[in-house]
């Protein structure tokens, strides 16, 4: 397990000094009804929404200033990303899954995925709907993995530990390959990391803000994609749920001097936003 990363993408800091308190909760939106009856109806959200809440005793002043600046958006309204050192799985829940809104085209459905070769597909299972599959044509076709919270590439920090671990059908092949294409803030290719086999872990280069895991079975057929893993700051693992990398903004914030200075003790509070914007 790492540290905990915090900021835009690019430019995400890490806090190596663990939290005093830190609380992971999703709000689930959930709301009882009782009638005359005494029959209960709950109603809920349908995606809880993410919300952390974090807080340090005598930060060094480094660390507190890079809280401070995210807190009062001075570099920008964000939106900012939280490497969570708790979570092991940044793929959302159906991405790790390999499954998805049924029919869907959308980011929730078809679209968590994406084949990086002139070759293969991503579709939807015909006998089991909401499930996708990986066909490769032959020992070139690939495909890669799509964030969900920006739409696009996962939003890294140079110097942050990335791993990434194929699905289960993927991994279990002897041609297996794997790979972490890192990208500039404008989408620009930088380099790889690859490797054969299914599991892949490397360092993110300078001047990259984004990165896109990637897999080739190397042999012709169609693939479940359940089992992915894509992990921040250790190592990928087989079997573990998403919890995905929500875009958050930041809604409370206090900062107070620590004794001795210049050491403060700071605390913030986040939440999962469609957009961080004004």
């Amino acid at each position: 397990m790492g540290n905990l990363w915090i900021g835009p993408a690019g430019s995400m800091y890490e806090i190596d000094q663990a939290a005093k308190s830190f609380d992971r909760s999703a709000d689930l939106g959930v709301s009882e009804f009782k009638s005359l009856g005494g029959r209960v109806t709950v109603t809920r959200n349908l995606a809880p929404v993410r919300r952390l809440k974090l807080a340090w005793d005598l930060l060094p002043p480094a660390q507190a200033r890079v809280l401070d600046r995210i807190a009062r958006r001075i570099d920008g309204p964000g939106p900012v990303y939280v490497v969570d050192p708790a979570a092991g799985n940044v793929l959302v829940p159906g991405q790790a899954a390999g499954t998805g809104s049924i029919g869907a085209n959308g980011i929730t459905g078809l679209a968590q995925w994406f084949k990086s070769s002139t070759t293969g597909s991503v579709t939807e299972s015909t006998t089991v709907p909401g499930t996708f599959l990986f066909t490769a044509v032959d020992a070139t076709s690939a495909l890669a993995w799509r964030c969900i919270g920006t739409g696009g590439n996962f939003p890294v920090s140079p110097g942050l530990p990335v791993s990434f671990r194929a699905p289960t059908a993927i991994a279990a092949l002897a041609t297996v390959g794997v790979g972490i294409d890192y990208k500039k803030a404008d989408g620009t290719y930088i380099s790889t990391t690859s490797a054969t086999g299914a599991l892949v872990t490397g360092t993110v280069p300078a001047t990259a803000a984004y990165a896109t895991p990637t897999a080739k079975p190397g042999t012709a057929g169609s693939y479940s994609l359940a089992g992915a893993c894509f992990t921040y700051g250790g190592t990928a693992e087989s079997g573990v749920p998403g919890d995905g990398l929500p875009p958050m903004s930041v809604t409370g914030y206090n900062d107070s001097p620590g004794r001795p200075l210049p050491y403060r003790s700071i605390s913030i509070d986040l939440v999962e936003v469609s957009s961080a914007a004004g």
